[in-house]
């Protein structure tokens, strides 16, 4: 424990942590975190309140204390720490689930990476349970990261107050950050391998490559590796012999059994020999350093590469100096490859079976199963389905890709429950109320490429008062409506409309549309909350129903300013790959960064600023090809809407 007397901890074998106190005040302490994260406990054994110290230097007040809302930090009594934790490495997705219903039951969402805000405009999201199944996680009770804190790791909590929390709301949530990597003896490479976990069995003492641990190595003693520890320099370990299979970094330290390098068994292991000054990479999109696609130098750590603009698919690359470890989830997880100095012509030239793309999905996917709880037999639909199989009974479901329609009577009838990309554990979570409700059909929900905007008016016919919403809202009257809509004017998007407040009770979808009596459409007295459907983004091909041809960028990618958009021959190019958000098409080839407004109607669509995109708010006027006989023929421009040209219509070819 840390009392007031003079301390300095210095924690080894494994980057440890050096821990000062301050000598400013009594009950004050700064952690130095050395390339590591760590866990201080209330109490020995590792048990109790937790407080975690990410890299760099950290702060201590006496958060345990139980004092006055007035108390000065100076004065709180001093801080004492029951027992500390390395946090191990393991690359490992950080994956969390927030429940709406106590002991893991209700709606559940799922998150990987750091979450602003968990709920809706404000307002935290309902978590009644949680369970963590890897990483250490930072809740806290508002958005921003504000508010309470609790710090939890893997295990499931059934109640709010088993993470410390009076309520059920959790605002936002983030994965603890590990740092980078860092060698400090690059030169000097020694490791003590041990043939059983815990450093016990036979030990092997190693300056080099061990090119297998198999039975068939007759030089070598060693048959496996239980654990081990890395005296100096960078090691990597793989999976197969011959350097082959999953790759694990091995940093300095002691790494007690396989799961603190990644879990499966190391067949081969060697050294990383080379000068990590002044790193140097350059990532190709084509393979063999094609100059078509799109490139990008790097000369330090990058924690996600989608947010340079470069995009996710890489297929060659050049390291010019230092050692670079390419993941492939973003913040450093996921499988890992390292590369030296080198060319590396494509993905398999550095281990990897293809190159790092966006995650590929249907465009609709929807398993069903008849137990709650995600078991019994299982149904994927991948497609309306007015009636369900004989016999099968609907109990939860995961929603894969795309939006659903999930209807208590066959033939798409009866009261319907609108089902976002996610996990539904059983039928309240989807939205059923009554307990002798089922569903028996279910439909498809295409994607709507409109900015939500909906108008509710106290009269019929669209007429009366107004109250536009171009946001959700849980409380209609709250929000400056009234309980008397009468009339409904849906000008983009699409909206889930509920009878109750609080997004509860019966539901309808709402399209792009008029509805010039609410009552006789629904049959409601009231609407209690509305709010936009969620679309997953979707990358999509454009294809001219004249020509057949693809909407393309062309052009000279180093000079952004000389680029066009036209028609072009199907490629399988970025610049064929579009992305609607905001209002506008962005095109792969760069995301959504700043960008001027392109040229008015009638003129060629001209690309300036930094990103790629087409504006979709200019109503009446669509995009259409140009019709020139000469250098303008297959340019894209704004012209004004005729129903007969076939130039003016683009089918949507969802990836």
């Amino acid at each position: 424990y840390c009392s007031t007397s003079s301390l300095a901890l210095i924690m080894q074998p494994r980057h440890a942590p050096r821990i000062y106190k301050n000598r400013s005040t009594s009950s004050h302490l700064t952690a130095i975190c050395l390339n590591s994260s760590w866990l201080l406990y209330e109490r020995p054994d590792f048990q109790g309140r937790i407080i975690a110290l990410e890299e760099g230097a950290t702060d201590l007040e006496n958060e345990w204390a139980e004092c006055g809302p007035e108390t000065e930090p100076h004065n709180r009594p001093p801080i004492l720490i029951g027992s500390i934790r390395l946090v191990v490495r393991d690359h490992s997705i950080p994956h969390i689930d927030l429940f709406t219903d106590p002991e893991g039951r209700g709606r559940v969402a799922s998150y990987h990476d750091d979450t602003i805000e968990t709920g809706t405009f404000g307002i935290p999201l309902t978590t009644a349970s949680i369970q963590i199944h890897s990483g250490v996680w930072l809740v806290f009770s508002d958005p921003g990261f504000q508010g309470m804190l609790s710090v939890l790791e893997a295990g499931e909590y059934p109640f709010p107050e088993s993470w410390g929390f009076p309520s059920p709301f959790v605002g936002s949530l983030r994965p603890l950050k590990m740092g980078g990597l860092k060698v400090e003896n690059p030169s000097e490479v020694k490791a003590v391998l041990f043939e059983k976990p815990g450093f016990e069995g036979s030990s092997l003492e190693i300056e080099s490559d061990i090119f297998s641990f198999s039975d068939d190595d007759k030089a070598n003693p060693l048959k496996s590796v239980g654990s081990l520890k890395i005296i100096g320099g960078f090691w990597v370990g793989y999976s197969q012999p011959g350097f082959e299979g999953q790759q694990h970094i091995l940093e300095e330290g002691e790494y007690d059994d396989c799961s603190d390098w990644g879990g499966s068994e190391l067949l081969s292991l060697r050294p990383v020999h080379s000068d990590f000054l002044s790193p140097h990479v350059k990532m190709y999109s084509d393979r063999d350093f094609g100059k078509l696609g799109v490139n990008i130098n790097l000369t330090g750590p990058v924690g996600s590469i989608d947010e340079t603009g470069y995009g996710m698919k890489t297929q060659s690359v050049d390291v010019t100096s230092g050692v670079w470890v390419f993941f492939d989830e973003p913040e450093f997880l996921g499988k890992c490859y390292v590369l030296e100095k080198g060319l590396y012509g494509s993905p398999e030239d550095w281990g990897a079976l293809q190159p790092r793309v966006d995650d590929s999905f249907c465009v609709h996917q929807v398993q069903l199963f008849s137990d709650p709880g995600f078991r019994g037999s299982v149904l994927t639909l991948e497609d309306s389905a007015a009636s369900l199989q004989d016999g099968f009974s609907v109990a939860s479901c995961k929603v894969q890709a795309g939006s659903w329609l999930a209807f208590e009577g066959q033939d798409f009838t009866g009261k319907m429950y609108a089902l976002e990309v996610g996990s539904y554990p059983d039928l309240r979570a989807m939205g059923c109320v009554s307990k002798s409700s089922s569903i028996l059909s279910l439909q498809s929900i295409a994607p709507e490429f409109s900015l939500p905007s909906v108008t509710l008016f106290e009269r019929c016919g669209l007429r009366g008062k107004r109250v536009l919403l171009t946001d959700g809202t849980v409380n209609l009257l709250l929000a400056g409506g009234s309980t008397r809509v009468q009339s409904v004017l849906v000008e983009g998007g699409m909206w889930i409309v509920y009878e109750e407040i609080n997004y509860r009770g019966a539901q309808i979808l709402l399209k792009p549309g008029e509805i010039p009596n609410w009552h006789k459409f629904s049959s409601w007295q009231k609407i209690g909350s509305l709010r936009p459907l969620l679309q997953k983004r979707m990358y999509f091909h454009l294809r001219n129903r004249q020509s057949g041809l693809m909407m393309s960028i062309t052009g000279d990618f180093d000079d952004v300013k000389m680029l066009r958009i036209q028609e072009t021959e199907e490629t399988g190019g970025f610049e064929q790959i579009w992305l609607y958000q905001n209002g506008h098409l962005y095109c792969k080839v760069q995301t959504p960064a700043s960008a001027s407004v392109i040229s008015d109607k009638g003129g060629a669509v001209v690309l300036q600023g930094l990103s790629t995109f087409l504006d979709l708010s200019n109503k009446g006027n669509p995009w259409c090809l140009s019709g020139g006989h000469q250098y303008d023929k297959k340019h894209v421009i704004l012209n004004t809407m005729d129903p007969q040209k076939l130039q003016q219509r683009w089918d949507v070819e969802i990836l």
